[in-house]
Parts: structure tokens; sequence; C-alpha cells
């Protein structure tokens, strides 16, 4: 037997441990894993001596595709994320043109991805603001969708009130789907930004004091209550602080279904970073103390958080800077697509602050449980695409704004030297990004489903 690829000389790190081992793939799909001396013969070899062979990085938490809101597309966010080392990306809902809260509308974007991407991409559906985005979820499920997002409970797309946020969460639950829920409450921060405002407060550190730690604990408690009444499989995007951990963790321990995530930034920037960032670190929510921070690391390794995301949204430099004059008119929103292995595998995989176990966990195998993606993607077993993000430890990168893919021009790890990253990123048994450069085909990206809505019923691990 002769198959199209292999993989050899290097070392499989999965979230169980590391082996030295080889991989075979046919086609689009890994056909064996086995020791170098039993792979089967190949059209090509690549030889990863030296390096680290990862399950395909998903990022499952990015805005790509909202016009109107932001300028990324497909085309350029794929770029972003097939450079940072993802095979696979989970794009949030539109709220602007692209609005994928009918059937139509998911299609379309989903036609679109299609045309643009380098990459595989899965999709949410949504944004449920009101009665109208309650209409259509059967049948967006049955599209494909992971799951409903952000379900927004503050900022300009609100739920509009607590019975459409309660009526969505059921008619999610039916569908056995995910309320993927954006958690601060609307009310606590409108009436902290409102004082504010009328203090005539407009500095950086005003948008951190509209959006407190009440307002993240205050949603997630409510939200816990709505999921325990209705079933529904609940997400909280983007955890911030300590108050939010220990609900979710209290919550957990009494065998609730909910999951959560992590932003890098949330980890490594703190509200003192204010100070020398400014409005390029605004985002929602917002930077929180390093009491949060501390917590937040804690819950990552121990397994309160499941996830590690990007929250992807990125905007000119420009368009942030104006910040520094009037915070209120600075959009929210962090590039990060191709920043976040590097800073995760070369600085805190490197200093001890994550175990590289445990980093694929929460940047493969989890999502793709979670999201119904598994055992399609997520893991290196015969039977899987062969979506693999290669890794070399031992060479040094320098983050500099001037590589990025993505739309924005600037990153807030500007000038950060770390020694580990992804150098190549193999999707479908395609090299599509190797040592920073895109070497694959617009159009080369499929639309991955999630899997039957039965599956949804069982524990995701």
């Amino acid at each position: 037997m002769t198959v199209d690829l292999v993989l050899k000389g290097g070392k499989i790190a999965t979230p169980t441990g590391i082996v030295e081992a080889g991989i075979a793939v046919d086609g689009s799909k890994i056909v064996a894993l086995s020791k170098e001396t039993r792979l089967p013969k190949a059209n090509k070899v690549l030889n990863v001596r030296g390096l680290l062979v990862l399950p395909g990085l998903i990022d499952a938490h990015v805005h790509l595709c909202d016009p109107g809101f932001i300028r990324e597309s497909f085309e350029t966010g794929t770029k972003a994320a097939a450079a940072g080392g993802f095979t696979t990306v989970i794009d949030m809902a539109s709220s602007m043109e692209l609005r994928t809260s009918t059937v139509d509308m998911f299609l379309k974007k989903k036609e679109l991805g299609e045309r643009e991407s380098y990459m595989d991409f899965a999709m949410y559906g949504g944004e449920i603001s009101d009665e109208r985005d309650l209409t259509e979820i059967r049948g967006i499920v049955e599209a494909g969708a992971v799951g409903f997002g952000e379900i927004m409970m503050a900022g300009d797309t609100p739920v509009k009130n607590d019975e459409i946020l309660l009526e969505a969460f059921c008619l999610i639950s039916k569908e056995e789907s995910i309320a993927a829920v954006h958690a601060e409450d609307n009310a606590v921060l409108s009436h902290c930004k409102n004082k504010l405002i009328s203090e005539g407060r407009k500095d950086i550190k005003a948008f951190a004091d509209a959006r407190p730690s009440l307002a993240e604990a205050e949603a997630i408690s409510k939200t816990l209550l709505l999921a325990k009444e209705t079933g529904v499989r609940l997400h909280i995007c983007h955890l911030t602080t300590r108050e939010g951990s220990d609900l979710i963790r209290r919550s957990k321990a009494l065998g609730s279904r909910v999951t959560t995530e992590v932003c890098p930034h949330h980890l490594y920037f703190t509200r003192a970073d204010y100070e020398k960032l400014g409005p390029l670190i605004i985002t929602t929510p917002p930077l929180r103390t390093k009491d949060d921070v501390d917590e937040l690391w804690r819950s990552l390794n121990d397994g309160n958080i499941d996830l590690l995301v990007s929250d992807h949204c990125a905007f000119k430099k420009n368009e942030k800077e104006i910040g520094w004059k009037d915070v209120w008119k600075t959009p929210p929103g962090i590039p990060g697509l191709e920043t976040l292995a590097f800073i995760m595998l070369g600085k805190a995989v490197r200093k001890g602050w994550i175990k590289l176990e445990r980093f694929v966990e929460v940047t493969s195998m989890n999502p793709a449980k979670i999201f119904g993606l598994y055992p399609k993607k997520g893991c290196l077993l015969p039977g899987a695409d062969a979506d693999f993000t290669v890794v070399d430890m031992k060479k040094d990168f320098k983050i500099s704004s001037k590589d990025l893919k993505c739309v924005s021009d600037y990153t807030p790890y500007e000038g950060w030297t770390v020694k580990g990253g992804p150098v190549m990123t193999i999707v479908r048994g395609e090299i599509v990004a190797e040592n920073g450069e895109i070497v694959g085909k617009t159009g080369y990206g499929r639309f991955v489903p999630t899997t039957t809505r039965r599956r949804h019923t069982q524990s995701w691990d």
C-alpha cells in the first residue's frame, strides 16, 4: 500500500502525552499512526525531525465576517488563522448584513466562507436579540450550526428582555444545541456608563469602570439559573473574573453542563496595562485585576475553563487610537488569531504556566468535542481529518504587526520575543501555511457542520 503523505521523524503531542511516532495520510484522512519502521510507503514524505506535531488547532471564537462592524473577511481571517497555526475556526454570528438568524442568511454566509476560506470553518447561528430571531432556530441547527451566539446580554445589540432570553434557551435546548452567552448584565452596565458620562469621564479606565465584575457575575448567575430550568447546554464566552469563575466551578460541581472559555489578552494583561496600551486593548469584557488573572490561570489549568480562544476582532490602529481622546468612541476588539499559539507555546508552555498536554486539550480536543466536530476534528486518530499544527519549540520568534495577515495593522504583543511556535499548518493533508507564509489556496476551506443533534444529548467528554 502506498499513501499520499507520511510525516516522520517528529514527536506527536496529545492531551495524554508526547510520543515518538509517524503519521500516514491518504486522501484527506489519517490512516495510521505507528513507529516509522511500520509506516507505509508514501508519495510524499515530510521530515519533521526535532518538531512537535499537534492535532490541528481550533479557535472556537472568532469574528471574521461581519460587514459594517469589522472589515475582516473569510479570506483575510483564515489567512491569519493559518499563519497562526489554526486548522479550523468557528465564526461567531454576525450582527449586521450577514446576521445569521435565518436559514437563508446562514447558508449565504456559509457559501461565502467556502468561496474565500483557506482552511476549514464552522459557524454559529444568531445573533439573538428579539422575537424575529427565534423563528428559525430549528432550521439553522439542521443547516449545521454549532450553536447560537454570542447572545449579547449587554452592548449595542443586547437581547431585548429576559422573556426572549428564556424562550431562546427553551428553543435551543429543544434542538439539543448550545447557547453561547456574552455574560455582562445590561442594567448594571447602562447604570455605570451613564453615571460616568454624566461625570464627564471619557478616559481609558472609564471603559473598565463602566463594566464592573458585578456585571459578569450577575449575568452568569442568571444564565446558569435559566440553563438549569430549560436544560440548555450553556457556554459562557470570554470569562474574565474570579466571581464568574467561582460561579461556574460551583455549577459544574453540581453536575451542570456549562462550559466556558478564556482569551490570552485576559490572561496576559490587567487594568494597569491601559496606561501604556490604552485603546489598543479596549475590548469587551474589559481587562481585570491581577487577582482575576491569577484565578483565570488556575481555572485554565485545573479544568474549570474548557477552551482557550482568541475572540479575534480586528480593527485598524487609527480606529482604535481615537480612544485616547474619548474612550467611548473606540471600537472594542483585539486581533489574536496570529499570536495566540505563539504567546501560549513560546511563553506560557515554555515557562511552565501551562502544560503542553493541557494546551492541546483546550485548543483542539475540547473545542471539537464541545461543538460536535469530534472525531472528524480535534484528534490524531485513524479516520480523522489530517489536520496538523507542526511546532518548533526551539525556534525564537518575534511578534510584529508587519507580519499580520488579518486586516489589523497592530498587535498588543508588538515586539514580544518567544521561543516556540507553529511553523507549518496542514489542513486535510495539504500544507496551507509554512513559516508564517500562506502557501494554500483560497476556496480550499470547507464548512464543517456540527454532528447530529442526537449527539448533543451525550456528555461532550
